[in-house]
């Protein structure tokens, strides 16, 4: 028998995650224009704070634990937002130090190893896009099948233009680059870049135990 009140504490635990999903989106838009290293471009480019959505996420996860003693299907789907919504909160706090490093980098002899990046956070967007989709799944709009393969290409493409670029850093520093802080900087700011795509790949996975138990 159908509970109500449960399926609508589940519509509003997916409203939740769509709605710090969404910020996130726009956080990482934010470090797109940044990546131009043009400061026209990027000064209407603020970041946002998403603590609150995040704790929104973990008390509605919380409370329809405690109130509403979901069959597995749903506990599980619970279960899995609380990781995702600690996912988002990391890609969050790594888009944050990515662009604290590209404020450091730009005007420097490195910036045009920065805006080469804009190509890859264009395809991490794009990446996102199709993340974004699965928590639909039940909805009948999308299967796993479905999802995951995209997923898989999406990153593909990420992964080989963070390596062209890690490839290029390497050439940078062997012509005898004499700042070694900077090169430090720009290390640092691709492996972002990477953890970004990295996590926001990994959570069709976080979610896949609810496919199953559906």
């Amino acid at each position: 028998m159908t509970n109500p009140l449960l399926e609508v504490r589940m519509e509003s635990l997916r409203e939740s995650l769509e709605k710090l999903a969404a910020a996130v989106d726009d956080n990482l838009r934010s470090v797109l224009l940044k990546l131009t290293c043009d400061k026209a471009v990027s000064a209407g480019a603020p970041f946002v704070s998403v603590d609150e959505l995040a704790r929104t996420v973990r008390e509605r996860c919380l409370l329809l634990l405690a109130r509403e003693h979901p069959m597995a299907g749903d506990l599980k789907f619970a279960m899995a937002a609380l990781r995702v919504g600690h996912d988002y909160e990391r890609v969050n706090e790594l888009a944050q130090a990515l662009i604290r490093r590209i404020e450091k980098l730009t005007g420097t002899p490195v910036q045009d190893l920065m805006q080469d990046m804009t190509g890859v956070m264009a395809d991490i967007l794009k990446l996102h896009e199709i993340v974004r989709r699965t928590w639909l799944r039940d909805r009948g709009h999308f299967t796993s099948e479905e999802i995951k393969p995209q997923v898989a290409a999406h990153s593909s493409v990420v992964g080989s233009q963070i390596s062209v670029i890690q490839n290029k850093i390497m050439e940078a520093i062997a012509r005898g680059g004499n700042n070694a802080e900077i090169f430090v900087e720009v290390v640092l700011a691709c492996r972002h870049l990477k953890r970004i795509a990295t996590t926001l790949e990994s959570i069709p996975d976080e979610l896949n135990a609810f496919d199953k138990a559906a």
